[in-house]
C-alpha cells in the first residue's frame, strides 16, 4: 500500500468528532467517508486506514456516542 494513501483518523477531513472534543489519539469519533459511513464505525485519532484524506476533523454532537447518533456534516 503506497505510505502517501494512508494516514490517521486525527489528520483526516472523514473523522467527526464532538464539537468540544480534543484532537489526540484517545478521541473517540465517527468515520464519515461515503464509503464507510453507512456502517457507523466508530474510530480513535490513533486509527488510520487507506481512504484518508488530509484535513481537519468534522465536528457534531453524538459522533462518539455508543452506538452513534450523529449524522455526517459533510
Amino acid at each position: 500500500m503506497p505510505k502517501s494513501k494512508w494516514g490517521l483518523c486525527r489528520d483526516c477531513e472523514w473523522w467527526q468528532i464532538e464539537p468540544r472534543a480534543k484532537i489526540v489519539n484517545q478521541t473517540l469519533g465517527l468515520c464519515i467517508d461515503e464509503k464507510i459511513w453507512p456502517f457507523k464505525v466508530r474510530v480513535s485519532g490513533n486509527s488510520g486506514c487507506n481512504r484518508f484524506m488530509k484535513g481537519e476533523p468534522a465536528r457534531a454532537k453524538g459522533s462518539s456516542s455508543a452506538p452513534p447518533t450523529a449524522k455526517p456534516i459533510r
